[in-house]
Protein backbone atom coordinates (compact mmCIF):
# COMPACT_ATOMS: atom_id res chain seq x y z
CA UNK A 1 0.00 0.00 0.00
CA UNK A 2 2.54 2.12 0.46
CA UNK A 3 4.39 1.73 -2.90
CA UNK A 4 1.50 2.22 -4.36
CA UNK A 5 1.00 5.64 -2.66
CA UNK A 6 4.38 6.55 -3.34
CA UNK A 7 3.77 5.91 -6.88
CA UNK A 8 0.26 7.93 -6.98
CA UNK A 9 2.38 10.97 -5.12
CA UNK A 10 4.89 10.64 -7.68
CA UNK A 11 2.61 10.82 -10.44
CA UNK A 12 0.67 13.46 -8.81
CA UNK A 13 3.37 15.88 -8.48
CA UNK A 14 4.73 15.18 -12.25
CA UNK A 15 0.94 16.03 -13.81
CA UNK A 16 1.11 19.32 -11.54
CA UNK A 17 5.10 19.96 -12.80
CA UNK A 18 4.08 18.70 -16.49
CA UNK A 19 0.91 21.36 -15.96
CA UNK A 20 2.51 24.29 -14.62
CA UNK A 21 4.52 24.43 -17.58
CA UNK A 22 1.59 25.86 -19.46
CA UNK A 23 0.54 28.86 -17.37
CA UNK A 24 -2.28 31.49 -18.64
CA UNK A 25 -1.66 35.01 -16.87
CA UNK A 26 -4.50 38.20 -16.64
CA UNK A 27 -2.19 40.81 -17.15
CA UNK A 28 -5.16 43.36 -16.53
CA UNK A 29 -9.00 43.23 -16.44
CA UNK A 30 -9.26 42.86 -20.55
CA UNK A 31 -5.53 41.39 -21.48
CA UNK A 32 -4.33 37.78 -20.74
CA UNK A 33 -1.01 35.98 -21.77
CA UNK A 34 -0.54 31.75 -22.25
CA UNK A 35 1.58 29.89 -23.28
CA UNK A 36 1.23 26.46 -25.68
CA UNK A 37 3.90 23.88 -26.51
CA UNK A 38 5.80 24.80 -29.74
CA UNK A 39 6.73 20.93 -30.08
CA UNK A 40 10.43 21.30 -29.01
CA UNK A 41 10.36 21.92 -24.86
CA UNK A 42 9.57 25.73 -25.49
CA UNK A 43 7.01 27.78 -25.87
CA UNK A 44 4.27 29.83 -27.73
CA UNK A 45 3.86 32.81 -25.95
CA UNK A 46 -0.26 33.99 -27.08
CA UNK A 47 -1.03 37.48 -25.88
CA UNK A 48 -5.03 37.99 -26.44
CA UNK A 49 -7.98 40.30 -25.38
CA UNK A 50 -9.14 44.02 -26.33
CA UNK A 51 -6.77 46.97 -25.19
CA UNK A 52 -3.63 47.83 -23.92
CA UNK A 53 -1.03 45.43 -22.13
CA UNK A 54 0.72 46.86 -18.77
CA UNK A 55 4.13 48.31 -18.91
CA UNK A 56 6.95 46.37 -16.61
CA UNK A 57 9.41 48.50 -14.84
CA UNK A 58 12.75 46.04 -15.91
CA UNK A 59 12.97 42.95 -18.23
CA UNK A 60 12.19 40.43 -14.99
CA UNK A 61 9.32 41.97 -14.13
CA UNK A 62 7.61 40.25 -17.21
CA UNK A 63 5.61 37.52 -15.51
CA UNK A 64 7.42 34.80 -18.10
CA UNK A 65 10.81 36.31 -17.70
CA UNK A 66 12.05 32.90 -15.67
CA UNK A 67 11.28 30.92 -18.87
CA UNK A 68 12.05 33.66 -21.69
CA UNK A 69 15.02 31.75 -23.14
CA UNK A 70 12.15 28.83 -24.31
CA UNK A 71 9.71 31.22 -25.76
CA UNK A 72 10.84 30.71 -29.49
CA UNK A 73 7.29 31.90 -31.35
CA UNK A 74 5.53 35.55 -30.17
CA UNK A 75 1.74 36.11 -30.96
CA UNK A 76 0.03 39.72 -30.55
CA UNK A 77 -3.69 38.55 -31.33
CA UNK A 78 -5.75 41.18 -33.20
CA UNK A 79 -7.47 43.83 -30.37
CA UNK A 80 -4.27 44.54 -28.63
CA UNK A 81 -3.60 48.09 -29.44
CA UNK A 82 -0.25 48.61 -26.98
CA UNK A 83 2.76 46.30 -26.36
CA UNK A 84 4.04 47.74 -22.56
CA UNK A 85 7.97 48.40 -21.82
CA UNK A 86 9.97 45.23 -21.39
CA UNK A 87 7.39 43.18 -22.30
CA UNK A 88 9.70 40.28 -24.42
CA UNK A 89 12.97 41.65 -23.62
CA UNK A 90 14.76 38.29 -23.06
CA UNK A 91 12.22 35.91 -25.53
CA UNK A 92 14.04 34.19 -28.02
CA UNK A 93 11.58 34.48 -30.70
CA UNK A 94 13.55 36.08 -33.55
CA UNK A 95 10.37 37.46 -35.21
CA UNK A 96 7.40 38.73 -35.00
CA UNK A 97 4.52 40.21 -36.90
CA UNK A 98 2.35 42.86 -35.20
CA UNK A 99 -1.61 42.99 -35.80
CA UNK A 100 -2.89 46.68 -37.36
CA UNK A 101 -4.82 46.95 -34.06
CA UNK A 102 -1.23 47.72 -32.39
CA UNK A 103 -0.50 51.35 -32.95
CA UNK A 104 2.41 51.62 -29.98
CA UNK A 105 5.24 49.45 -28.68
CA UNK A 106 7.54 50.59 -25.16
CA UNK A 107 10.39 50.73 -24.49
CA UNK A 108 12.60 48.03 -25.07
CA UNK A 109 9.92 45.86 -25.55
CA UNK A 110 11.00 43.27 -27.97
CA UNK A 111 14.98 41.44 -27.68
CA UNK A 112 17.18 43.81 -29.64
CA UNK A 113 17.99 41.11 -32.00
CA UNK A 114 14.53 40.04 -33.02
CA UNK A 115 12.72 41.70 -36.18
CA UNK A 116 9.47 43.01 -35.30
CA UNK A 117 7.10 43.56 -38.28
CA UNK A 118 3.79 45.70 -38.81
CA UNK A 119 1.98 46.49 -41.87
CA UNK A 120 0.83 49.83 -40.28
CA UNK A 121 3.31 52.69 -38.92
CA UNK A 122 3.44 52.09 -35.09
CA UNK A 123 5.33 54.65 -32.55
CA UNK A 124 7.90 52.83 -30.46
CA UNK A 125 10.05 53.48 -27.58
CA UNK A 126 13.75 53.63 -27.10
CA UNK A 127 15.20 50.65 -27.85
CA UNK A 128 12.52 49.11 -29.96
CA UNK A 129 12.54 49.00 -33.53
CA UNK A 130 9.34 48.26 -35.48
CA UNK A 131 9.86 47.47 -39.37
CA UNK A 132 6.76 49.00 -41.19
CA UNK A 133 6.30 47.28 -44.61
CA UNK A 134 6.77 48.82 -48.34
CA UNK A 135 6.15 47.31 -51.48
CA UNK A 136 9.09 49.49 -52.91
CA UNK A 137 12.61 50.80 -51.52
CA UNK A 138 12.24 53.66 -49.63
CA UNK A 139 14.57 56.33 -49.46
CA UNK A 140 15.66 55.43 -45.43
CA UNK A 141 14.06 54.09 -42.50
CA UNK A 142 12.93 50.89 -40.91
CA UNK A 143 10.91 49.03 -43.77
CA UNK A 144 10.08 45.79 -44.81
CA UNK A 145 8.72 43.81 -47.90
CA UNK A 146 8.04 40.29 -48.52
CA UNK A 147 10.85 38.41 -50.78
CA UNK A 148 10.17 35.77 -53.76
CA UNK A 149 9.80 32.82 -50.95
CA UNK A 150 6.54 35.10 -49.41
CA UNK A 151 8.72 35.77 -46.10
CA UNK A 152 9.44 39.19 -44.55
CA UNK A 153 12.68 40.73 -45.67
CA UNK A 154 14.21 43.86 -44.84
CA UNK A 155 14.59 47.26 -46.73
CA UNK A 156 18.78 48.36 -46.71
CA UNK A 157 21.98 48.53 -48.79
CA UNK A 158 23.13 44.82 -48.89
CA UNK A 159 27.06 44.90 -49.61
CA UNK A 160 28.63 41.24 -51.38
CA UNK A 161 32.03 41.06 -52.01
CA UNK A 162 32.86 38.24 -54.32
CA UNK A 163 36.32 36.49 -54.80
CA UNK A 164 37.51 35.03 -58.06
CA UNK A 165 39.26 34.17 -60.87
CA UNK A 166 37.94 35.03 -64.84
CA UNK A 167 34.39 33.00 -64.22
CA UNK A 168 33.70 35.73 -61.95
CA UNK A 169 34.91 39.19 -63.16
CA UNK A 170 34.50 38.18 -67.50
CA UNK A 171 32.01 40.19 -68.81
CA UNK A 172 32.22 42.25 -65.55
CA UNK A 173 29.63 39.59 -63.50
CA UNK A 174 29.64 41.60 -60.34
CA UNK A 175 28.25 45.01 -61.73
CA UNK A 176 25.49 42.85 -63.50
CA UNK A 177 24.90 41.65 -60.43
CA UNK A 178 23.86 44.52 -58.62
CA UNK A 179 22.36 46.09 -61.34
CA UNK A 180 20.02 43.76 -62.05
CA UNK A 181 19.11 43.36 -58.28
CA UNK A 182 19.42 47.38 -58.05
CA UNK A 183 16.17 47.41 -60.81
CA UNK A 184 14.21 44.67 -58.86
CA UNK A 185 14.13 47.31 -55.85
CA UNK A 186 17.64 46.58 -54.09
CA UNK A 187 20.44 48.86 -53.03
CA UNK A 188 22.98 47.24 -53.28
CA UNK A 189 26.87 47.73 -53.51
CA UNK A 190 29.11 44.80 -55.02
CA UNK A 191 33.11 44.99 -54.67
CA UNK A 192 35.34 42.12 -55.66
CA UNK A 193 38.49 40.78 -55.53
CA UNK A 194 39.60 38.96 -58.83
CA UNK A 195 42.11 38.01 -60.94
CA UNK A 196 42.66 35.01 -63.76
CA UNK A 197 43.30 31.51 -62.83
CA UNK A 198 43.65 32.15 -58.60
CA UNK A 199 43.17 29.59 -56.49
CA UNK A 200 41.39 30.31 -53.24
CA UNK A 201 44.16 28.55 -51.26
CA UNK A 202 45.93 32.08 -53.01
CA UNK A 203 43.21 34.32 -51.95
CA UNK A 204 43.15 32.78 -48.43
CA UNK A 205 47.41 33.87 -48.41
CA UNK A 206 48.01 36.88 -47.17
CA UNK A 207 51.54 36.93 -48.77
CA UNK A 208 50.15 36.44 -52.28
CA UNK A 209 49.29 39.78 -53.79
CA UNK A 210 45.84 39.02 -54.22
CA UNK A 211 44.93 37.43 -51.08
CA UNK A 212 46.19 40.21 -48.87
CA UNK A 213 43.55 42.25 -51.24
CA UNK A 214 41.53 40.20 -49.59
CA UNK A 215 42.84 40.31 -46.28
CA UNK A 216 42.63 43.90 -46.36
CA UNK A 217 39.22 44.46 -47.10
CA UNK A 218 38.07 42.27 -44.78
CA UNK A 219 40.21 43.93 -41.94
CA UNK A 220 38.97 47.76 -43.18
CA UNK A 221 35.20 46.36 -43.36
CA UNK A 222 33.09 44.87 -40.82
CA UNK A 223 29.61 45.18 -43.13
CA UNK A 224 29.54 42.87 -45.74
CA UNK A 225 26.38 40.97 -46.06
CA UNK A 226 27.33 38.11 -48.11
CA UNK A 227 31.41 37.16 -49.34
CA UNK A 228 30.63 34.66 -52.19
CA UNK A 229 34.16 32.07 -53.16
CA UNK A 230 34.40 30.92 -56.44
CA UNK A 231 37.22 28.23 -56.48
CA UNK A 232 39.27 27.48 -59.79
CA UNK A 233 37.05 25.84 -62.43
CA UNK A 234 38.62 22.48 -62.03
CA UNK A 235 40.15 22.54 -57.66
CA UNK A 236 37.07 20.89 -56.54
CA UNK A 237 37.17 17.67 -58.12
CA UNK A 238 41.15 17.60 -58.79
CA UNK A 239 42.04 18.67 -55.46
CA UNK A 240 39.41 18.67 -52.90
CA UNK A 241 41.42 18.74 -49.81
CA UNK A 242 43.10 21.98 -51.02
CA UNK A 243 39.45 23.78 -52.02
CA UNK A 244 38.50 22.45 -48.72
CA UNK A 245 41.14 23.55 -46.31
CA UNK A 246 41.12 27.58 -48.64
CA UNK A 247 37.28 27.78 -47.70
CA UNK A 248 37.91 26.64 -44.65
CA UNK A 249 40.70 29.62 -44.04
CA UNK A 250 38.64 32.15 -45.35
CA UNK A 251 35.85 30.94 -43.82
CA UNK A 252 38.06 31.67 -40.50
CA UNK A 253 38.58 35.18 -41.62
CA UNK A 254 35.37 36.63 -42.44
CA UNK A 255 33.95 34.92 -39.46
CA UNK A 256 36.56 36.73 -37.21
CA UNK A 257 36.19 39.93 -39.08
CA UNK A 258 32.52 40.59 -40.37
CA UNK A 259 29.70 41.02 -37.85
CA UNK A 260 26.74 39.40 -39.69
CA UNK A 261 27.80 37.79 -43.16
CA UNK A 262 27.12 34.89 -45.06
CA UNK A 263 29.28 33.20 -47.11
CA UNK A 264 28.23 31.61 -50.99
CA UNK A 265 30.38 28.85 -52.84
CA UNK A 266 29.89 30.21 -56.32
CA UNK A 267 29.28 26.56 -58.35
CA UNK A 268 30.74 26.26 -61.20
CA UNK A 269 29.76 25.22 -64.76
CA UNK A 270 31.08 22.14 -66.79
CA UNK A 271 32.38 23.16 -70.45
CA UNK A 272 33.97 20.97 -73.48
CA UNK A 273 37.42 20.56 -72.45
CA UNK A 274 37.09 19.27 -69.04
CA UNK A 275 34.00 17.42 -69.68
CA UNK A 276 36.42 15.21 -72.61
CA UNK A 277 39.60 15.44 -69.74
CA UNK A 278 36.50 13.71 -67.12
CA UNK A 279 35.33 11.47 -70.50
CA UNK A 280 31.67 12.54 -69.62
CA UNK A 281 29.27 15.05 -70.75
CA UNK A 282 29.32 18.70 -70.23
CA UNK A 283 25.99 18.36 -67.67
CA UNK A 284 28.27 15.12 -66.21
CA UNK A 285 30.88 17.51 -65.72
CA UNK A 286 29.28 20.00 -63.80
CA UNK A 287 27.24 17.43 -61.83
CA UNK A 288 30.31 16.57 -60.53
CA UNK A 289 31.80 20.00 -60.10
CA UNK A 290 28.56 20.63 -57.95
CA UNK A 291 28.69 17.69 -56.13
CA UNK A 292 31.94 18.55 -54.68
CA UNK A 293 30.85 22.36 -53.60
CA UNK A 294 28.22 20.59 -52.28
CA UNK A 295 30.19 18.64 -49.96
CA UNK A 296 32.27 21.52 -48.87
CA UNK A 297 29.18 23.57 -48.24
CA UNK A 298 27.53 20.71 -45.74
CA UNK A 299 31.04 19.71 -44.16
CA UNK A 300 31.65 23.93 -43.22
CA UNK A 301 27.71 24.92 -42.94
CA UNK A 302 27.87 26.89 -45.84
CA UNK A 303 25.42 27.89 -48.56
CA UNK A 304 25.72 27.33 -52.73
CA UNK A 305 24.89 29.52 -55.74
CA UNK A 306 23.96 27.15 -58.11
CA UNK A 307 25.42 29.01 -61.02
CA UNK A 308 26.47 25.72 -62.66
CA UNK A 309 23.34 23.97 -62.55
CA UNK A 310 21.45 26.95 -64.11
CA UNK A 311 24.33 26.66 -67.24
CA UNK A 312 23.00 22.91 -67.26
CA UNK A 313 19.38 23.68 -67.53
CA UNK A 314 20.26 26.37 -70.08
CA UNK A 315 22.66 24.13 -72.04
CA UNK A 316 20.12 21.32 -72.22
CA UNK A 317 17.20 23.39 -73.12
CA UNK A 318 18.45 26.50 -74.99
CA UNK A 319 20.70 25.07 -76.69
CA UNK A 320 19.98 26.61 -80.32
CA UNK A 321 18.93 29.59 -78.44
CA UNK A 322 21.31 31.04 -75.41
CA UNK A 323 24.95 31.33 -76.27
CA UNK A 324 26.56 30.58 -72.64
CA UNK A 325 30.12 30.09 -73.79
CA UNK A 326 32.98 32.70 -75.04
CA UNK A 327 35.02 31.95 -77.95
CA UNK A 328 37.46 29.56 -75.80
CA UNK A 329 34.27 27.89 -75.22
CA UNK A 330 35.17 28.12 -71.25
CA UNK A 331 34.43 31.25 -69.98
CA UNK A 332 31.26 32.99 -69.87
CA UNK A 333 29.54 34.74 -72.76
CA UNK A 334 27.35 38.16 -71.94
CA UNK A 335 24.59 35.42 -71.70
CA UNK A 336 26.41 33.30 -69.21
CA UNK A 337 27.54 36.39 -67.06
CA UNK A 338 24.15 37.55 -67.21
CA UNK A 339 22.69 33.89 -66.18
CA UNK A 340 25.29 33.40 -63.48
CA UNK A 341 24.22 37.27 -62.14
CA UNK A 342 20.78 36.09 -61.79
CA UNK A 343 21.36 33.19 -59.72
CA UNK A 344 23.61 34.92 -57.35
CA UNK A 345 21.07 37.87 -57.02
CA UNK A 346 18.11 35.30 -56.56
CA UNK A 347 20.42 32.88 -53.98
CA UNK A 348 21.79 35.78 -52.11
CA UNK A 349 19.12 38.34 -51.85
CA UNK A 350 16.23 36.43 -52.32
CA UNK A 351 14.39 38.22 -54.86
CA UNK A 352 12.26 37.14 -57.70
CA UNK A 353 14.86 38.51 -60.74
CA UNK A 354 12.20 38.03 -63.02
CA UNK A 355 10.90 41.55 -61.91
CA UNK A 356 13.95 43.34 -62.51
CA UNK A 357 14.02 46.15 -64.97
CA UNK A 358 17.31 46.14 -66.02
CA UNK A 359 17.62 45.95 -70.15
CA UNK A 360 20.75 45.28 -72.02
CA UNK A 361 21.78 45.88 -75.73
CA UNK A 362 23.51 42.37 -75.35
CA UNK A 363 21.23 39.85 -75.58
CA UNK A 364 17.47 39.20 -76.32
CA UNK A 365 17.25 36.57 -73.98
CA UNK A 366 16.90 38.10 -70.87
CA UNK A 367 13.55 36.85 -69.59
CA UNK A 368 14.47 33.57 -70.26
CA UNK A 369 17.34 33.46 -68.34
CA UNK A 370 16.00 35.31 -65.66
CA UNK A 371 12.94 32.40 -65.62
CA UNK A 372 15.90 29.72 -65.77
CA UNK A 373 17.24 31.25 -62.78
CA UNK A 374 14.60 31.35 -61.28
CA UNK A 375 13.54 27.81 -61.65
CA UNK A 376 17.18 26.95 -60.43
CA UNK A 377 16.53 29.09 -57.22
CA UNK A 378 13.10 27.98 -56.36
CA UNK A 379 12.01 25.13 -58.44
CA UNK A 380 9.84 25.48 -61.59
Amino acid sequence: MLVIASIFSLLAVSACAEESEYKTWSLNESVTAAFTDNGSYGFVLTVSGEGAMPDYSSKKDAPWYSKSGRVTQIVIEDGITYIGDYSFTECAAKSIMLPDSVTAVGVSAFKSSAKVYSYTEVTTGEGTIVYTYSATKPAGGYYWYLDASGEPAIWKTVKVLFIGNSFTYYREMPDLFANIANAAGQTVIAESVTVGSHTLTQFADETDEYGKQVADKLDAYSDYDAVVLQEQSTTPINNYDEFYSAVEALKTKINKTQDDCEIYLYSTWGYTSLAESLNCTIPEAEAKIRAAYEKCADALDLKVSYVGKAFTAAYEDYSGTINLYADDDKHPSYEGAFLSACVHAATILNIDVRISTYESTQTTNEEILKQIAYDTVYGT
